[in-house]
């Protein structure tokens, strides 16, 4: 159970499928994130934020530039035509991974996650973007997939929606939730939320439950319900 800053908010129950052999929560790496309201194509709403990897990207590509750029250097030095060619080639490639590894540690972080308005929950990191009616939606189901063939092997935490109309994702989304169930729409690695993955599940069970409620979405009331962990039961 996760308790939250409000001492008043009772502690969020942690389903059995996120739960580790031993009856334990599995809750995954420590998130850093928090809720709060973003434009969303024009419309705000309550952004349950994924974790940022433009940093990530952009090390990465730094290092991998500077790599090929002082390999390039070597082989320009070496007596070999071929080689000389080849390290021109691998230079100017790593000038172009440094510049983008640069633009990227740069450009200001996307306000990237699951976007929940009053009229739709968008999940604007994947592409095409997947937005999904609250009318669509059936139910929010905690999933849980096993790293091995063991009873004691580790899980990953996944998030599936379970939608009546199954058009309303693209092919490649429900051929990707297929694993966990036909049923699904989609399904989401909660390892990509930067945000308690208990809060996570019972702010899209809360407002798919209490329809009235979705109105604050376009506000900070709603900011503050996650905050408090007023996030289940009825309105």
């Amino acid at each position: 159970m996760v308790h939250m800053d409000n001492a008043a908010a009772p502690p969020l129950p942690c389903p059995q499928p996120w739960r580790t052999p031993d009856g334990a929560p599995n809750a995954g790496k420590t998130p850093t994130g928090s809720a709060r309201i973003v434009d969303a194509d024009g419309a705000p709403g309550l952004l349950l934020p994924s974790r940022p990897t433009t940093v990530a990207a952009g090390v990465l590509l730094i290092v991998v530039g500077a790599c090929f750029a002082v390999l390039g250097g070597l082989l320009i030095a070496g007596e070999s035509v071929i080689g000389a060619v080849g390290g021109v080639v691998l230079g100017l490639l790593g000038v172009l991974l440094l510049a983008a590894g640069g633009f990227a540690l740069r450009r200001k972080p996307r306000a990237v996650g699951i976007v929940l308005t009053p009229d739709h929950v968008v999940l604007n990191w994947l592409r095409p973007v997947v937005r999904l009616p609250w009318t669509s939606i059936i139910e929010i189901r905690p999933l849980a997939l096993r790293m091995g063939r063991a009873r004691t092997a580790p899980t990953r935490n996944y998030l599936g929606v379970v939608c009546r109309e199954p058009g309303v994702v693209d092919e490649r989304t429900r051929k990707a939730a297929a694993r966990f169930g036909k049923d699904l729409a989609c399904a989401v690695s909660m390892r990509s939320v930067d945000l308690d993955q208990l809060v996570v599940l019972h702010t899209l069970r809360f407002y798919l439950d209490n329809p009235p409620a979705r109105a604050e979405l376009a506000g900070e009331q709603a900011v503050v319900r996650v905050g408090a962990g007023r996030v289940t039961g009825t309105q």
